[in-house]
């Protein structure tokens, strides 16, 4: 049998193909190995390269102040750049962590015998229609109630929950160091993402691949630029409607409006993702402030509002973003999202765009005369 397997490979397949090919599809081979056994070292290659192309404009201001003859050496602007953009991360934690560490505290501070209690009535109700069905005794369903809520209150759940928080945090430590060391180098040679991707394109497609290139982090700049002032503008109508139209206090407030900015960032599955978050802390901040309105009446104003602002942003923000920074149809990134969310989750929804943008700039470039490409590729350019 293996024979006849080796006799078909030989004639049919191997026949047609020289020595060449072969070794250049297992090189192929070898290096898509490569990159996957490697991909955290690549992605911190590819973040610094972002970070480093947002550094550049403020690289470029400092190297026009100048005394006499003297100007800064491209070793202190890039450390000046890096500086400045960990001084605006390190801020933003300021803000952040005393509102987070506040928020704890309440959840510590919950009374789960008084929740119980509150919570008697509605679960009685329950336990009679259950009861009435002959689905379920009411008094089990009161047990069954009472046991969860204690063991999602339960400090071993916080306990892994911090565990859970301290690895992450290892994690984004060695990330952290990592890509601002890459960073420094971007940005004193800002020739050197450009070249280190270079090193695996054939000499005669130089020129072409690094005209694609240079035209793939125009596209992207614009999109991750328009895609940070979205989520930023996202997060600022949630706090201000939370913190007025419900009356939550503006660290609450605030909390739920940056989770939901920082979410949005996942097409389609990130709104759904603030949504439920958002419910379930007005739930949790219900158990040690009074609310406005009835629960339920706040839930439903909840979903109104992420509603209203999902559809200021679907409708003003998202379409502007496309259409001027990837030059998309509308239909198209849809597509594209679903099909990336299918192959990689929610990590690939949040990358298909981008990777998207880079094939359609390369398919432009090197296979325009065919005609499917042209479709999808017109929009480039205009």
């Amino acid at each position: 049998m293996f024979q006849i397997i080796t006799l078909f490979l030989t004639k049919f397949i191997f026949v047609n193909f020289s020595t060449k090919s072969i070794l250049i599809f297992i090189g192929l081979v070898v290096l898509g190995y490569l990159f996957w056994y490697f991909s955290t070292i690549l992605v911190y290659i590819l973040v610094a390269g972002i970070i480093s192309l947002m550094g550049h404009p403020l690289m470029r201001l400092l190297e026009k102040i100048r005394y006499k003859k003297f100007t800064l050496p491209v070793s202190v602007r890039a450390l000046i750049t890096i500086t400045i953009f960990w001084l605006i991360i390190i801020y933003f934690f300021k803000i952040m962590i005393p509102i987070v560490v506040h928020q704890a505290n309440q959840f510590a501070a919950i009374d789960v015998g008084q929740i119980e209690y509150n919570i008697q009535p509605t679960i009685k109700e329950i336990g009679k229609i259950f009861h009435q069905e002959s689905l379920i005794e009411e008094q089990k369903i009161s047990e069954y109630i009472s046991e969860k809520l204690e063991n999602f209150l339960s400090i071993s759940n916080l306990s892994t929950l911090f565990s859970f928080i301290s690895s992450i945090l290892g994690n984004i430590f060695i990330a952290a160091f990592s890509i601002t060391f890459i960073v420094f180098f971007f940005l004193m040679d800002n020739e050197m993402f450009y070249r280190i991707i270079l090193y695996f394109v054939p000499d005669k497609y130089d020129d072409r691949f690094l005209k694609a290139l240079k035209e793939i982090v125009n596209l992207l700049s614009r999109y991750f630029v328009g895609l940070g002032i979205e989520s930023f503008l996202v997060a600022a109508m949630r706090v201000l409607a939370f913190h007025f139209i419900l009356d939550m206090s503006f660290f609450d407030s605030l909390v739920i409006g940056v989770f939901s900015g920082i979410i949005n960032v996942v097409p389609f599955v990130g709104p759904i993702i603030g949504t439920v978050f958002s419910m379930l802390f007005t739930i949790i901040i219900s158990f040690n402030s009074p609310l406005l309105y009835p629960l339920g009446y706040e839930l439903l104003l909840v979903v109104i509002i992420y509603l209203a602002v999902q559809l200021i942003d679907n409708f003003l923000f998202q379409p502007y973003i496309y259409s001027k920074s990837v030059k998309a149809h509308p239909l198209e990134v849809f597509l594209v999202i679903l099909m990336a969310g299918s192959v990689a989750g929610i990590p690939g929804m949040i990358l298909g765009i981008p990777v998207y943008t880079a094939l359609r700039v390369m398919a432009n470039e090197f296979f325009s005369k065919f005609k499917v490409v042209r479709d999808i590729t017109q929009n480039l350019n205009k």
